[in-house]
């Protein structure tokens, strides 16, 4: 009996110790010539904004299966956080140049349009990742896909 009790001490031990492991699963990508032609449905469409919560989604690739994670999760912060408090600042600069000599005058015009991008200091505290999705591809790197979620009132809005 005392043989018993240890022997399924054991083997519950060792579940528990199986499911926390944090492995992620990797999924074969079936695609050959490296386009991605299909990703996770919940990549795509989601919530982004409900009445407790913010969520957002990020993908990277890395030879390295965990670079490639926290590449994913940094991109789904930096755009949720732009989202909420980000700020646009927009230049348009035409220039136009005359060139020649007295009347035999030529015009070239130049235009360039600035977009600046600027998120103030936010802390996505208590970020949680919903879900994620890893796939191998043809060039041996990781491709990870990745759904978070930050409670509003961990964001102060």
């Amino acid at each position: 009996m005392k043989y018993l009790s240890k022997l399924i001490l054991i083997l519950a031990a060792g579940v528990l110790l199986a499911n926390c492991s944090g492995s992620y699963k990797v999924k074969k990508d079936l695609n050959k010539t490296g386009v991605i032609k299909q990703t996770p449905k919940w990549y795509v469409k989601y919530d982004r904004e409900t009445m407790f919560k913010y969520q957002e989604s990020g993908t990277a690739v890395s030879p390295d299966m965990e670079l490639a994670m926290k590449k994913a999760i940094l991109l789904a912060k930096a755009k949720l956080l732009d989202r909420v408090n980000g700020e646009m600042n927009n230049q348009t600069i035409i220039e136009k140049t005359e060139t020649g000599e007295n009347e035999d005058l030529t015009v070239t015009a130049q235009s360039k349009d600035i977009i600046n991008n600027k998120v103030e200091n936010m802390i996505a505290e208590g970020y949680l990742v919903t879900e994620s999705e890893i796939f191998i591809t043809k060039n041996k790197s990781y491709r990870a896909y990745v759904l978070i979620e930050v409670k509003k009132s961990k964001l102060g809005v």
